[in-house]
C-alpha cells in the first residue's frame, strides 16, 4: 500500500477524537476498516479517497490470496 499520513489508532483514541473539538482539513477525522481505526485529521480529501481504495485493493487482494488455487 501507498504511504499515507493516517495513523492507526485505537477505539479509545478515535472516540476521544471525535469527542474532542478541534482544527482539521475536512469533516472527516477518524475513519474506521473493519476492526482498524485511523486518524485522518490532517489528510486533504483526495489523500482520503486515495487511503480508502487503498484499503479496499488491500481487502480484495487478501481475499483473492485466499480463494485463489495453488501453482
Amino acid at each position: 500500500m501507498r504511504y499515507h499520513k493516517a495513523v492507526e489508532i485505537t477505539k479509545a483514541e478515535a472516540d476521544l477524537i471525535i469527542a474532542t473539538p478541534g482544527i482539521c482539513t475536512t469533516d472527516v477525522i477518524a475513519l474506521s476498516h473493519g476492526e482498524q481505526r485511523y486518524d485522518v485529521r490532517w489528510m486533504t480529501v483526495a489523500e482520503i479517497d486515495a487511503f480508502v481504495a487503498d484499503l479496499a485493493r488491500a481487502e480484495i487482494a487478501a481475499a483473492d490470496a485466499q480463494t485463489s488455487l495453488p501453482n
